[in-house]
């Protein structure tokens, strides 16, 4: 432990650093996350029901009908041991335990590597606080941030493995593909899917070089073995969603042949590119305000501006560029840059070439839409990647990847001072860097008021002498971060020339890079995570913990509906966004919601039924039993007599051929309209079904009277049960979303077969007589993956017992 002594301090240091730096947590403030505050209302159901059940929850129908949880929250046994791991980690506290995960990960690396431990620190403090990752953390995409933040272990750990380190690499890539695969962000994990492919093409280029190939392959087999072991803990989640994925927006394909955005599965390319980085805008790596920060920033960035609008204004719309909205720059840092640039000039070792090329490709799949040709035939032939969307987050390859190869520059440079004929080249690659990336700062900040014209597409809304103050601003926004920037790097410069002509000490050298390198990123990151604005003393991200709650206060229309005591209805509130707001969801089962990943055919519903006019049909069949109207409180509740209820027997059943004849069936008047749809669509009478399912229901035909009757009789998120009357067999059609993988019915403890009726919904066959009917949500994903993941997490305990008693036992007979 003696040699870890100093390591172990470092660490405490970190630590240390991501507390002060997110000093309000420690005065009991907690920040202001919008997505976070998102998952709580999605949650919230599934929440609350488990707390009072101890039952699991994998289904929700808090919004769009109901859907599966495995992508918001599911609560189950917990079978993953080893992940708790990562609440020892968060001991220190939110938001502080994101910085200090990802500044321990990336220190973890840089030591494997060889760094040494004060370089390793500079490169963690860079890696954790590029503006991006502040950014992440006060939307609230927390697992995100988590991905990011454990990147750097899983490739120490890969490393490790073909460095022939077998139980210690085998053991330390498993515990982080635990963790990484734990966020369940499978955008992250594709990415550092990524970088690892590029880094095993120089591993294997490497082992042939060497004649190690028999080596390699063995080292390749463990990390497989290993990476597929880390997966285990979570293969419930992996199974799960990928079963899910293929119902959804994102992995699934729309039946409907007018359905013209996407023909195979995945997003629609609008969709997926509508967050693309410009190609200039790219230097906003290096030159954090070129592009004016965040759609809305502090006023104070616009001085001219602010004093002819008035000294109340708080925030003003000072980004230009090309994305529908931004929260900040996408900021690595200048001296990060440089010393990237640099240690590509001075590092002899071939790895930095797969370094390299996978910052560029992270650079170009930030692009999309801004390099068409190369990104959509990308996203329509690279498996897997039409499933993404935001492409930008790509840059998170890049960001991991420049200051992890700038201290590796700065480490060569270290190990070659005894070579006087090296120190002169060095010298010169010095000032090549800084010419380059100083130069390219010097001219965007010297001359970008002939190289931009600062217009944004959102001035338009704004009146001529309020554009044109504005685009001074950020004219002289540009030109003061561009040459900031340029002064950053040609005193890092300066520091690295003055230490290879011996005017330098080392420690003096480390610690003007340490110094730089904080004074050049921290102040970015600061204003992304504090929020901090004109006119305010407060930093506006940080708020009471009570504020917080106060977000889902209920208001007096929610308070209206919840006087009713019937356990199973839906809410249409109209006085939020229906499809872009989950917070609806906290007091409510909705018609709407927010959710990236809803299912396609329930999209399609909305798109075709429930978007230019509601369908009073459509709203009925799904027990919509409250419309909230009106805004800015004054909030009004508008009951539904008509709604169907939980369940009801149809007496006809309309056969249809395709999902087009099936989606067209349900016309019917749209609410509040006075022109009469002919032929109008009537969920009480009619049951819309799909040829399909013809073997299933064979020559039934439904017969229903004023006799009939099926009644909700207990209500649960995956267990629902009814009773039946009725003088003859009948269709019963439920106000409940179909979905085939893990909902089953049973009359009468028997199973029977569910069909899909008006789209979207389920429909069984009951007998004649009274009966029981129950359907309950068991998906065998979850339940057998459940039983992998036990077995992966015991194995992977054992591993790292290995991993810790091999080496040491070896110590004692030596």
């Amino acid at each position: 432990m003696k040699k870890y002594k100093t390591d172990l301090f470092i660490v405490l240091g970190l630590a240390v650093l991501a507390l002060l730096y997110c000093y309000p947590q420690l005065q009991g403030k907690q920040l202001r996350q919008q997505d976070t505050m998102m998952w709580k209302a999605m949650a919230h159901e599934g929440m609350t029901y488990h707390d009072s059940t101890g039952k699991d929850v994998l289904w929700s129908n808090s919004m769009f009908g109901g859907m599966p949880t495995y992508t918001t929250y599911v609560a189950a046994t917990n079978t993953n041991y080893p992940g708790y791991i990562q609440s020892v980690l968060q001991a220190i506290g939110k938001p502080a335990y994101f910085f200090f995960i990802a500044m321990l990960c990336f220190y973890l690396l840089a030591r494997v590597l060889g760094v040494s431990r004060w370089l390793a620190s500079i490169g963690a403090f860079a890696y954790a606080f590029a503006s991006n990752n502040p950014i992440i953390i006060v939307v609230g995409h927390e697992t995100k941030m988590l991905a990011i933040g454990y990147m750097p272990a899983v490739i120490a750990g890969f490393y490790l493995i073909f460095k022939e380190k077998w139980l210690t690499g085998g053991a330390l890539f498993a515990v982080s593909m635990v963790l990484l695969s734990g966020t369940n962000h499978f955008q992250m994990m594709y990415y550092i899917i990524i970088l690892l492919l590029c880094f095993t093409v120089v591993l294997a280029y490497d082992a042939i070089s060497e004649g190690r190939v028999k080596q390699f392959f063995l080292s390749a087999l463990v990390a497989m073995g290993t990476g597929l072991l880390g997966l285990m803990p979570n293969i419930t989640s992996v199974l799960t969603t990928q079963e899910y994925a293929k119902e959804t927006m994102r992995g699934g394909t729309s039946e409907l042949s007018s359905h013209d955005k996407k023909t195979s599965g995945g997003l629609d390319k609008e969709y997926a590119f509508r967050w693309s980085t410009g190609l200039v805008e790219t230097f906003c790596i290096m030159i954090p305000y070129m592009y004016g920060g965040a759609t809305y920033d502090n006023a104070d960035l616009a001085p001219r501006t602010l004093e002819a609008v008035g000294s109340n204004a708080d925030l003003l719309p000072v980004y230009w560029g090309e994305r529908p909205t931004q929260m900040g720059p996408v900021f690595f840092g200048a001296v990060v840059c440089f010393l990237f640039v640099l240690g590509m000039m001075v590092i002899r070792s071939p790895h930095k070439w797969w370094m390299f090329f996978a910052s560029l490709l992270g650079i170009v799949l930030a692009w999309g839409k801004n390099l068409p040709t190369v990104n959509y035939f990308l996203f329509d032939h690279v498996p897997l990647l039409n499933k993404f969307r935001t492409v930008e987050m790509a840059l998170v390859i890049p960001q991991f990847l420049f200051p992890l190869l700038g201290i590796l520059g700065v480490q060569e440079i270290m190990e070659a001072m005894e070579d006087k004929e090296q120190r002169e080249e060095l010298r010169r690659k010095v000032i090549y860097a800084a010419v380059i990336t100083a130069g390219i700062c010097a001219v965007i900040g010297l001359l970008g008021s002939i190289l931009f014209d600062f217009s944004g597409f959102r001035d338009k809304q704004f009146q001529s002498e309020m554009v044109r103050l504005l685009k001074e601003d950020r004219a002289a926004l540009t030109m003061a971060s561009a040459l900031k920037s340029a002064v950053y790097i040609l005193i890092a410069a300066g520091l690295l020339w003055a230490y290879l002509n011996d005017k330098l000490r080392k420690s003096y050298l480390v610690g003007g890079l340490a110094l730089i390198t904080v004074i050049d990123i921290l102040p970015v990151a600061h204003n992304y995570l504090s929020g901090k604005q004109h006119n305010s003393t407060e930093l506006d991200h940080y708020v009471d913990a009570g504020e917080l709650e106060d977000t889902f206060v209920p208001r007096e229309v929610d308070k209206a509906i919840l006087q009713d005591r019937d356990p199973y209805y839906r809410v249409l509130d109209l006085s939020r966004d229906p499809y872009n707001d989950a917070q609806q969801a906290y007091y409510h089962k909705c018609v709407g919601g927010y959710h990236p990943a809803k299912m396609e055919m329930y999209q399609d519903l909305t798109e075709r039924h429930l978007s230019n006019g509601f369908n009073g049909a459509v709203l009925n069949m799904l027990n919509t039993k409250y419309i909230i109207l009106g805004k800015d409180g004054q909030d009004r509740v508008m009951p539904n007599p008509f709604a169907c209820g939980n369940a009801w027997f149809v007496s006809e059943i309309k056969w249809v051929n395709t999902a087009e004849e099936e989606i067209n069936a349900l016309r019917s008047n749209i609410l509040g309209d006075t022109v009469q749809v002919p032929d109008a669509f009537d969920p009480r009478k009619t049951a819309v079904i799909r040829n399909t399912f013809k073997s299933t229901i064979g020559s039934f035909v439904p017969g229903a009277d004023s006799t009939s009757k099926i009644t909700l009789t207990r209500y649960g998120l995956g267990d629902l049960s009814f009773s039946s009357s009725a003088p003859k067999p009948g269709l019963a059609v439920f106000s409940d979303i179909y979905y085939s993988k893990g909902w089953k019915a049973y009359i009468d403890g028997k199973e029977t077969p569910i069909v899909k009726a008006n789209y979207v919904l389920r429909a069984i066959m009951i007998p004649a007589g009274n009966h029981n009917i129950e359907f309950h949500f068991r998906p065998d994903s979850f339940y057998n993956g459940r039983k992998v993941a036990m077995a992966g997490s015991l194995l992977i305990i054992a591993l790292c017992v290995a991993a810790v008693y091999v080496p040491a036992r070896k110590r004692g007979k030596a």
